[in-house]
């Protein structure tokens, strides 16, 4: 289970971002959950979409290790936190900030995913 433990706003998107971390006694996937602020129960779609991040490549989170959403540019990488824990700093390429007005910022999980499945085809009659 992830949980946002900081964010840090700033006056450029390089200085800026979020912390989040596993918070689980196993490895978690950060594949399907979402980074965004109170902009996700608003009815307006353009802001949503920019304060809206989605982590969709699959990866495997170690207990106790940390995610850290950078807002600018950069490459992908994984690092050392202060306290020696795993972090793995993730890039949006953002040119501005996001979350400098945010009231709060929280994670989205999508709670469960049906099966793609095939509708079997009804037939009406016999010819």
């Amino acid at each position: 289970m992830f949980r946002v433990i900081g964010v840090e706003t700033g006056d450029h998107p390089r200085r800026e971002f979020v912390v989040i971390r596993n918070q689980s006694l196993r490895y978690e996937n950060l594949r399907g959950w979402a980074i965004t602020d109170e902009s996700f129960f608003d009815n307006e779609p353009l802001r949503l979409a920019e304060r809206l991040y989605v982590f969709r490549e699959e990866m495997m989170v170690e207990p106790g290790a940390y995610v850290a959403l950078c807002t600018g540019v950069g490459e992908n990488h994984w690092a050392r936190a202060a306290d020696g824990r795993s972090v793995y700093v993730v890039y949006w390429g953002k040119e501005h900030c996001v979350w400098r007005d945010s009231r709060r910022v929280m994670l989205v999980q999508v709670a469960h995913v049906a099966p793609a499945t095939v509708m079997p085809q009804q037939t009406y009659g016999t010819r």
